[in-house]
């Protein structure tokens, strides 16, 4: 075979190898013991629940915490008192 042939038979070889490997990552990754198969209905709505019920309690924090607004003057970094 001319070296014209050889090349392209190492790249194709090379190629169908790093698939495979890539292939074998991807699916040792998503199903593998560090992965797992998507959630079912039940957890999925399990999530949801628990997402907005922290959010609702983020929210209520933000009402009875507000933001303290800061100066105008860029170099004080000092936060403004309210009694002031």
């Amino acid at each position: 075979m001319s070296s014209l042939a050889w090349m392209i038979v190492i790249t194709l070889i090379l190629t169908v190898l790093g698939t495979l490997v890539l292939a074998f990552i991807t699916f040792k990754y998503y199903w593998g013991e560090r992965g797992a198969p998507p959630p079912t209905r039940e957890e999925r709505r399990r999530r949801r629940e628990e997402e907005l019920r922290l959010r609702a309690k983020q929210i209520e924090h933000s009402r009875t915490h507000r933001w303290e607004k800061r100066s105008s003057d860029f170099f004080d970094n000092r936060k403004n008192d309210s009694d002031e």
